[in-house]
């Protein structure tokens, strides 16, 4: 970062900072600009903005939230459980309406560079039984699988071939009024149909 740039970060009170400032920042958080000290205190507001979409850059959050996860564990118990508490809420705010601010596919990218079990996270999701829970997995599913290699990304890739994602649009298909919605969500149930 240029250096107007860092005094600019670092003169704005931090409620203030907008998302392109935040997007400079947390593309080169630890590695190429300040320490985990910045990173602990910038994160919160970092959180803030990504949570409504407001970096627009699709890498973001899963860099970010990679570089969190090499540090988190280390850090007070109070501030551990807010980074579970936050990630549980954003989870379930994406789910909440569709479309989302954050495509539900980075959003799992970028819980799982935590090092967070997603497990949980998919359950909820299997639990939330709306219908724009269903339309995101029906987006999702019409999107190519997460490359192999992290656990997380295993866990996800297994949970689109078992019987979950099936039974979730059928479910949604029963109670949606929504024309637009049900093809969708139709469109996303033939994808999964012949794998239960």
């Amino acid at each position: 970062m240029a250096p107007a740039e860092v005094a600019a970060l670092l003169d704005t009170p931090l409620r203030a900072l907008t998302g392109e400032q935040l997007r400079r920042f947390a593309g080169k958080a630890v590695s190429t600009w300040g320490d985990v000290t910045d990173l602990r205190h910038f994160l919160p507001r970092v959180l803030e903005v990504l949570a409504v979409g407001g970096i627009d850059d699709p890498v973001v959050p899963t860099k970010l939230l990679g570089i969190v996860g090499a540090h988190w564990r280390t850090w007070p118990r109070d501030e551990q459980q807010a980074i579970e508490t936050y990630l549980d809420a954003w989870w379930r705010h994406i789910l909440a309406g569709f479309p989302a601010p954050v495509e539900v596919g980075e959003v799992l990218a970028a819980i799982g560079a935590t090092g967070v079990d997603v497990g949980p996270f998919l359950a909820a999701w299997v639990a939330d039984g709306g219908t724009s829970a269903a339309r995101h997995l029906a987006n999702h599913l019409a999107t190519a699988p997460p490359e192999p290699g992290p656990a997380w990304a295993a866990t996800v890739r297994a949970w689109r071939t078992g019987p979950e994602p099936a039974r979730v649009l059928e479910a949604a298909l029963l109670v949606t009024d929504d024309p637009t919605a049900a093809e969708e969500i139709s469109a996303g149930y033939e994808i999964v149909a012949p794998l239960r």
